[in-house]
């Protein structure tokens, strides 16, 4: 396999193919499988469609604008290797950053987009230890945990792969400006949409395969039972990669399709390691070292250290939203003594103030 020269009539013979009906694609990539070839043949070049000369100019410009932008055909050395095994691979994906990292080990970790504090906390935890023992992290960088998962990863100073469901020069949502900026820096912001494609309802589902496709794994920190994390745990089976998800409280509507894909066969998840576990084939020095921080990132965390002076009060804070009223009710102090114990648990880190209360924040 190798790097294509982007020229006109290359970028237009691809266009063209990606333009081709669903039908025609899925027989042209079939006598690649079979046949090893690597060119467009010719028994289909003539009835493909015409790629408008606009668009072969508009990515010829687009790729010549910085040495970070890229274009990859199926065939390209740099085009993800178990993206290519999945059914209906992309023809083509246009990337700003590192192409190279698309062949790293990824898991990719998606949410809700209305995330709930507790959703936010554990994924937070959760990312900072699978980054700690090697993995990029992929989303689509909608807000919520998305957004949550890649600033996680940037903080840590390690690729984050953010897919969308527009052209890669787009800002979509457009409050993730600085987002996918500081992502292409740092990462890979991807797509099989062209520069300047809008976003549209039916790109995401199409955007959901290749974040999964490209993963080892897809960790579901929160979803409801009808929403794009279910489609992309749907594609993940499809595709055979791994499904994790992080229970949360019942009644909690966000909670709803966590709980549905456990009862399907997703594992429940409560931390990294309950992830690093299931993930095979990777090297087992990497395994050791990343086991190791994981250890001695939870190892202290799983229960209330005794020597801790508001252990009493932490204990009654849960994970979900518990109300300043209740946790007076479970003390014999006066309101300013469980203020000034609250004020002390939220600086040292153990609880978080929400609306309606206090979230626990570490175990």
């Amino acid at each position: 396999m190798h790097c294509i020269d982007w020229d006109h009539r290359t970028i237009s013979q691809w266009l063209s193919l990606q333009r081709a009906p669903v039908k025609q694609r899925r027989e042209i990539l079939a006598w690649w499988q079979q046949t090893g070839e690597q060119q467009i043949p010719l028994t289909h070049t003539a009835s493909l469609p015409t790629a408008p000369a606009a668009e072969v100019q508009r990515v010829f410009d687009w790729l010549g604008e910085s040495s970070s932008h890229f274009l990859l055909s199926y065939h390209c050395a740099d085009y993800p290797k178990s993206l290519r095994e999945i059914y209906r691979p992309p023809i083509l994906l246009f990337g700003i950053g590192d192409k190279t990292l698309l062949n790293n080990r990824l898991l990719a970790v998606i949410g809700s987009r209305k995330a709930s504090p507790l959703a936010l906390s554990l994924t937070e935890a959760m990312v900072t230890d699978l980054c700690k023992a090697g993995w990029g992290i992929v989303s689509g960088m909608a807000l919520g945990i998305d957004g949550l998962a890649h600033r996680t990863a940037l903080a840590m100073q390690l690729p984050t792969i953010a897919v969308l469901g527009c052209g890669p020069d787009l800002n979509y949502p457009p409050r993730n400006r600085a987002l996918r900026q500081e992502i292409g820096a740092q990462g890979v912001v991807l797509s099989e949409y062209m520069p300047g494609t809008p976003a549209k309802t039916e790109h995401f589902p199409a955007r959901n395969r290749i974040i999964s496709g490209i993963s080892a794994g897809v960790l579901v920190a929160e979803a409801n039972v009808r929403s794009g994390s279910l489609i992309t745990a749907r594609y993940a089976i499809e595709q055979g990669r791994e499904v994790f998800a992080i229970p949360g409280p019942v009644p909690h509507p966000g909670s709803a399709g966590c709980h549905l894909l456990i009862q399907q066969g997703a594992k429940l998840v409560t931390c990294a390691a309950d992830i690093i576990s299931e993930l095979p084939g990777w090297p087992a020095n990497t395994a050791a070292n990343g086991q190791q921080q994981l250890e001695l990132a939870t190892k202290s965390g799983e229960s209330v250290p005794k020597l801790l002076a508001n252990a009493e009060l932490l204990a009654n804070v849960g994970y979900e939203t518990t109300s300043f009223d209740w946790l007076l009710q479970q003390t014999n102090d006066s309101v300013s003594a469980v203020v000034n114990q609250l004020i002390s648990l939220e600086l040292d880190g153990w609880i978080k103030t929400v609306p309606g209360g206090y979230v626990r924040v570490r175990r």
